[in-house]
């Protein structure tokens, strides 16, 4: 058994000083975050929640979007945080913590979301009820993640890719946000290969 939290965290500290903010590599990422940065245009939340902020480049785009929104960035990775410190303003709150386990209160955040992450996560039913637990009732839910098409390439990204556990079809991600409880489920292919989906904490 290979422990995939030990695992991960390895593998993003050694990428945070590698090449993660390399221009190709933030393209793809930026397409994965479009729908992110439209959400918080639109709805402009009090509180938002990057689940694997990475060297903090959604975040850093999000503060000019809606300046008036309290942003914090959680990731698994010291050295991502590092990066991330270095790039953001001091008033976005930068936290090390496992999704598993957030480190805060209920009803903590009015949007909450993960891009390109959400198959690294070991237990990704603990996942998202623990996102939906933070998420303010009334507030969102959001994951855009890899999808392929093809269940053998799912296949091979979680055999290839340290740390990947699982690449979730349409139907499972629904499957996912339903069984959490989430209301209001929306789902649309963002980009080629990438998956949007949303639900509502209920009131």
């Amino acid at each position: 058994y290979i422990d995939k939290k030990e695992q991960n965290i390895k593998f993003f500290n050694k990428w945070a000083n590698c090449n993660y903010d390399w221009a190709p590599f933030q393209w793809w990422m930026t397409r994965f975050q479009k729908p992110i940065e439209e959400e918080v245009q639109k709805s402009n939340p009090k509180s938002f929640l990057d689940i694997s902020c990475g060297t903090g480049k959604l975040l850093s785009k999000l503060v000019i979007l809606s300046p008036k929104t309290k942003y914090t960035g959680l990731d698994i990775s010291p050295e991502m945080l590092k990066k991330a410190k270095q790039r953001l303003p001091k008033n976005v709150t930068l936290k090390q913590g496992d999704v598993h386990q957030l480190p805060f209160k209920d009803n903590s955040f009015n949007l909450v979301v993960s891009t390109e992450s959400f198959h690294h996560y070991d237990d990704q039913k603990k996942a998202l009820e623990e996102m939906k637990r933070i998420t303010t009732k009334g507030g969102k839910v959001m994951v855009v993640d890899i999808n392929f098409f093809f269940k053998i390439i799912h296949k091979l990204f979680e055999t290839f890719e340290p740390g990947c556990v699982k690449v979730n079809n349409k139907r499972e991600m629904i499957s996912l946000f339903q069984n959490a409880g989430l209301k209001d489920i929306n789902q649309k292919r963002s980009f080629l290969f990438a998956v949007m989906t949303s639900g509502t904490k209920g009131i």
